[in-house]
């Protein structure tokens, strides 16, 4: 809302307003109003405004009827397009132009004329000083020069032109207005208490905390940071902060949407009746009778249900010293899915103005703890640890920490439920140094067989030593975090955390004064990994057949399949050298092939040809016998590998 430019006893003011956390406003108007009244909004609120304007009569005999607000056009060009843009200086000059063949009736110098509009001539006076003149028809004869300096009053008499100047004065106020849009309210009658409500944007309220630590309580107080969202000045108002986040968006309903209709041509066909169509019967019910007719539709502006009053819960105690002022400060209650700071004085907010309201103040007991992450820089936090008891749901926002009495640090509040545990870390204690170390083990828990292969199970263990070193002349508490590792567990025979969140495991240590303490928790978890048969070898199955993982017989048969696999392999190596010494036999027949194809028969070429045959011969001869080992090669290997797959099998099936 930006404004009511009416007085404030004529129409309804602002008199409570809900702040909610999605930067929307609602505010309700209330108060006496006698007729029509006018509300100011800016352009970019009309949305919101008309999305969720609600106008109903509280009190009184008089009604409401229809809301007009101003177009979005640029009302500078639309009495342009009317021809009732003037120059400065020109209005009536101008406005009688615009009026050329309509009637008017004017007062000039005591005289009243009257008649049918053709113009209006400027000529130059004695002094070259521009005179101008109203030109009337007054009948079909006679015309009528009329000095309009010395015009005082006009009427017109034709509605058209009345209209034109209701338009001309409507779309100047609005360019005149600049970005603020006017709405009418037409309210016929009279009213005691007239109630307005709606919607604008707005900034979000926000939270911030004074948290003292005194002794084993902490006193927490609330502020809640308010802008005054109207552009107006709200007084004595009643202020709701909600922690809710109702649904709400931006839809432009204040632009006119046009839907752009098919064009169709008619076509020259003969004229025709029209089609007759019958009337339906009346509806009846199951049983015969006539229904009821439909209930009447609800009215235009009903009393929406609003924020009516409610049973909150009694305020906190009242805080000592500084944030003694905060107790009962707002009235807080669960609604549904939304939670309500009320406040409990009335609050004024200048315009364009923000403010500072205490929310709530309450003690609750809490405790200092040092927590160290792992990782981390030496030094652990400082944390305040407490439940939220305060009755009051935390919104998020920073907080200062005060520690007897003195600036501490600060932090931030996350979104905390009622009795949800709240931890703020607001500070490093130097005087504590913490430091980790680990060291991991291996070891195979379990060996089954699978048709893959050796499902192996291999048991991880990672010993921890988380060491806190003290300077502090007195015994102090340190808690270590560990980082919660999904199917990671801690062995039960070391250390046990004391407490688990959804992601860190945490361990208490006692530190003595000016000592060191040492805890060594133990992470262990279960890797499982299938090591294929060809992959295995004696050396890997030994150990676990000594250490029980593998019973003897299964150990047995599996040394068995790996010995006829390694027959195998020894058969493919032996059969790859015998090919090399067969294609080198066959090199060897190519050059005698060669050589014999260029000797004669007779002489010393002939007896040269004769030795050459008989290395031929004995090169085939050893081809044969090549033959024959990739032969018997062959056979063994596949011997090996049968008996391989058949003890593999007989295994598998075991």
């Amino acid at each position: 809302m930006k404004g009511l430019k009416i007085p404030p006893m004529s129409s309804p003011v602002v008199r409570r307003m809900v702040l909610f956390k999605h930067g929307v406003a609602f505010l309700e108007r209330s108060g006496p109003a006698t007729g029509p009244f006018e509300l100011s909004f800016e352009k970019d609120e009309m949305n919101d405004v008309l999305k969720s304007l609600s106008v109903w009569v509280a009190e009184g005999d008089a009604r409401v009827g229809a809301i007009g607000f101003d177009k979005p056009d640029d009302p500078e060009q639309a009495l342009a397009e009317k021809n009732l843009s003037f120059a400065p200086g020109g209005a009536l000059s101008g406005l009688l132009a615009s009026a050329r063949g309509r009637r008017v009736r004017v007062m000039s110098a005591g005289q009243e004329h009257s008649g049918e509009v053709l113009g209006v001539e400027s000529v130059k006076g004695e002094r070259g000083a521009e005179a101008r003149s109203l030109v009337l028809r007054v009948d079909e004869g006679r015309i009528s020069v009329v000095d309009l300096g010395s015009v005082t009053e006009v009427d017109l008499l034709d509605p058209i032109t009345r209209a034109g100047v209701a338009f001309l004065a409507d779309r100047s106020r609005a360019a005149t207005s600049g970005e603020s849009r006017t709405v009418l309210v037409d309210l016929e009658g009279t009213a005691a208490d007239v109630r307005v409500s709606y919607v604008i944007p707005a900034p979000t309220w926000r939270v911030s905390y004074r948290v003292a630590r005194e002794g084993d309580d902490v006193r927490v107080m609330g502020w809640g940071l308010v802008h005054n969202p109207a552009d107006e000045d709200l007084e004595d108002i009643e202020l709701v902060l909600t922690t809710g986040q109702p649904v709400s968006f931006v839809i432009d309903l204040y632009n006119p949407k046009e839907i752009e209709r098919t064009v169709v041509e008619e076509e020259s066909r003969a004229v025709a009746a029209p089609t007759r169509f019958e009337r339906a019967k009346r509806m009846t019910s199951p049983a015969g009778a006539p229904m009821a007719p439909p209930p009447p539709a609800p009215a235009a502006y009903g009393a929406p249900q609003g924020f009516g009053a409610a049973a909150f819960a009694e305020a906190p105690a009242g805080l000592s010293d500084a944030f003694a002022a905060g107790a009962g400060a707002a009235e807080y209650a669960d609604r549904g899915e939304l939670f309500e700071y009320r406040i409990t004085e009335r609050v004024s907010l200048k315009r364009g103005g923000s403010a500072m309201v205490p929310l709530f103040s309450s003690k609750i007991p809490a405790e200092k703890q040092r927590i160290w992450r792992l990782g981390a820089p030496p030094a652990p936090d400082l944390v305040l640890r407490f439940e939220n008891a305060s009755g009051a749901v935390l919104e998020e926002g920073p907080a200062v920490i005060y520690d007897d009495g003195v600036y501490a640090g600060e932090s931030m509040v996350p979104y905390s439920a009622r009795g949800a545990e709240v931890k703020l870390g607001f500070a490093k204690d130097l005087g504590v140094r913490c430091s980790a170390a680990n060291e991991a083990h291996r070891v195979v828990s379990s060996v089954s067989v699978k048709r893959a292969g050796l499902f192996v199970e291999t048991r991880i263990e990672v010993h921890h030593q988380l060491t806190a070193e003290s300077d502090h002349a007195e015994a102090v508490t340190v808690i270590f975090e560990l980082p919660k590792i999904h199917g990671r567990q801690i062995d039960p025979k070391g250390p046990q955390p004391f407490e688990d969140t959804s992601s860190f495991r945490r361990f208490k240590v006692d530190v003595p004064a000016n000592s060191r303490a040492v805890t060594r928790p133990v992470e262990t978890w279960i890797e499982s990994s299938t090591l294929r048969y060809d992959g295995l070898a004696h050396a890997t199955l030994l150990p676990w057949v000594r250490g029980g993982l593998l019973d003897e017989a299964k150990g047995d048969a599996l040394r068995a399949v790996l010995d006829a696999w390694a027959k195998v392999g020894e058969c493919e190596r032996q059969k790859q050298r015998t090919e090399k010494l067969k294609l080198d036999a066959f090199e060897k027949q190519k050059r005698i092939s060669e050589q014999l194809a260029v000797l004669k028969d007779g002489g010393a070429e002939g007896t040269l040809r004769l030795r050459y045959v008989a290395e031929l011969s004995a090169q085939q001869d050893r081809v044969n016998a090549l033959d024959a080992d990739l032969t018997r090669l062959d056979k063994e290997a596949e011997t090996a590998r049968r008996d391989a797959d058949e003890r593999l099998a007989a295994l598998i099936r075991d």
